[in-house]
């Protein structure tokens, strides 16, 4: 996992390691991608990285973690308008993520930050319940996504929208809601 700290010299370093790694990616696959590549061209040392990130997956943790911050300090009508809105302005991320088939980055990432979220709330109700709704918003979003980048990304953002609203619906028709 990542574990930095909160001052200046950290922050710029994750930040230069992140950078490394996108302009690493624009080069190679992701599975070719070392340490010593992200060392080189972000600049920073090997112990730098290792103070920050146990390996090169929890660098795009943080990144995805980032994402659904964004999405969900965005002012948009709804938390999955917001979601989708911001990835498509990350599609390169999610394309690696989905590319080395580790959708379960982005479902641990969504709940990760959706827990972070309801700790800000105050107590309203039946935990258990408010566990399933996130992870069953989890698994739907992490599938939306994965499906659409496997797809080819051919819709657009309405499209996608209208899809995922038919889907909930031919849900509901089957008995599944």
């Amino acid at each position: 996992m990542y574990h930095i700290k909160e001052d200046k010299r950290a922050k710029a370093s994750v930040e230069l390691i992140c950078d490394g790694l996108k302009r690493c990616l624009k080069e190679k696959s992701f599975e070719s991608v070392t340490i010593s590549d992200i060392q080189r061209v972000s600049g920073v040392s090997r112990s730098t990285f290792y103070r920050n990130f146990d390996r090169i997956e929890d660098v795009l943790a943080l990144m995805c973690d980032r994402v659904f911050v964004e999405a969900f300090l965005s002012d948009y009508a709804n938390i999955s308008e917001a979601v989708f809105r911001t990835w498509f302005r990350h599609q390169e991320l999610i394309e690696t993520i989905v590319g080395i088939d580790r959708g379960d980055m982005l479902y641990a990432s969504l709940r990760r930050c959706t827990s972070r979220m309801r700790s800000g709330l105050p107590e309203s109700g039946d935990a258990a319940l408010l566990d399933y709704l996130a992870s069953i918003i989890a698994s739907s979003m992490m599938g939306i996504m994965i499906t659409w980048v496997e797809r080819g990304k051919k819709e657009n953002e309405e499209e996608l929208k209208g899809m995922i609203l038919q889907s909930f619906k031919a849900m509901k028709f089957i008995g599944l809601m």
